[in-house]
């Protein structure tokens, strides 16, 4: 015969006492309330012992932002008793200062006795601030500078979205690792674009992958700007990116012969020989790389269609927009062209360079 619990009588289960007086007597957990929940206003993190705690990944909704900013308080306030237990929040009433709540906690007070549900209400009072990520973000803040040049040109709508897009992505998968990954202010001019970086380290984040994906030549200064009461200068790091004269679809001499560049990327400057009519790959580190000279634009193509083929005898071209017809030799011509073809040209001193044909490119 089981022992009676010693405070209600019923059959005890662990230390005298039953399952419902033991569970009463070993809570899951304890919190107090009134709570605090004190968030920027800009960004919505919240703030904890020792600083803010940023909210990531970005929330999916209102909701989706309150419930995680209740989280992460309750990660600092909610004192869990026991392992293995989980926590949930029920919101009962939502005003605009304060939520009145039930903490939810599931789990076992002993691992002998079954899993029980525990309800706290819990007053949660909302306030508002600036963390010190936003704060720094709106007055301007910035350790770095990275300018976007093009040599010889004006940088392409292409190159701004593509640039903009890789700073954009470089930054959110810094933010919540580094407290100033932010870019607080971006400055478009004809001569290219400036970006604001609140972190050096970013900064050389975004630096190092445009200046391989886009195989740019870099230049580094530094400015002081200011000094602190010790003596320690802080300086200002300006990062220049100027991204080569050509790109994609753009003429070049390799070595001496007419290239059209295919693509730029990290593997170097994928090309296709216009003598030859190979396509090849030149990074920085090959020796061919210092031969690389700027040829034309790609607006220097010209288009033609093919009018008329005899055998043995020479193609006839006729201009897209001249209407001039000219003859020429089969070898200068990929293999299986035929009447009706559309063939794109660059002129090079007076020599015709068919250029690889759409499907040639692509592959």
């Amino acid at each position: 015969m089981a022992v009676p619990c010693y405070v209600c009588g019923a059959d005890s289960v662990v230390d005298g006492l039953c399952a419902r007086c033991y569970d009463k007597f070993h809570p899951l957990l304890v919190v107090d309330t009134p709570l605090t929940l004190l968030t920027c206003r800009r960004c919505g993190a919240v703030k904890v012992p020792g600083g803010w705690h940023p909210i990531v990944p970005t929330p999916t909704s209102q909701s989706d932002l309150l419930n995680r900013q209740i989280g992460i308080l309750l990660s600092n306030e909610a004192h869990l008793l026991h392992s293995e237990v989980d926590l949930g929040v029920e919101i009962q009433t939502q005003l605009d200062s304060a939520l009145r709540t039930e903490i939810v906690a599931v789990g076992r007070s002993h691992p002998s006795l079954p899993p029980h549900e525990e309800r706290v209400p819990v007053e949660i009072r909302l306030h508002s601030g600036t963390c010190e990520t936003c704060g720094l973000m709106s007055g301007g803040y910035h350790e770095a500078i990275i300018q976007i040049r093009a040599d010889g040109r004006q940088v392409t709508e292409a190159e701004i979205e593509r640039i903009t897009d890789l700073v954009t992505r470089r930054t959110e998968a810094e933010y919540g690792k580094d407290m100033k990954a932010f870019v607080s202010h971006i400055r478009r001019s004809k001569y290219g674009l400036d970006f604001h970086i609140g972190s050096e380290h970013l900064s050389r984040l975004i630096a190092d992958e445009i200046q391989s994906l886009f195989l740019a030549e870099r230049k580094e200064n530094y400015k002081l700007i200011t000094q602190d009461r010790g003596g320690k200068r802080k300086y200002r790091v300006t990062i220049l990116l100027r991204l080569p004269r050509y790109h994609e679809g753009d003429f070049v001499l390799v070595a001496g012969h007419p290239c059209q560049v295919l693509s730029i990327g990290k593997a170097g400057l994928s090309c296709f020989d216009l003598v030859d009519r190979s396509r090849f790959t030149v990074g920085p580190k090959s020796s061919k790389w210092k031969t690389i000279e700027y040829l034309a634009p790609s607006e220097e193509t010209r288009e033609y269609s093919v009018v008329a083929h005899g055998y043995h005898q020479p193609y006839q071209l006729m201009d897209s927009k001249t209407y001039e017809t000219i003859e020429v030799d089969s070898e200068l011509l990929d293999p299986g062209t035929k009447v009706g073809d559309i063939v794109r040209v660059l002129w090079v001193e007076g020599r015709f360079h068919a250029l690889p044909r759409i499907e040639e490119h692509n592959g």
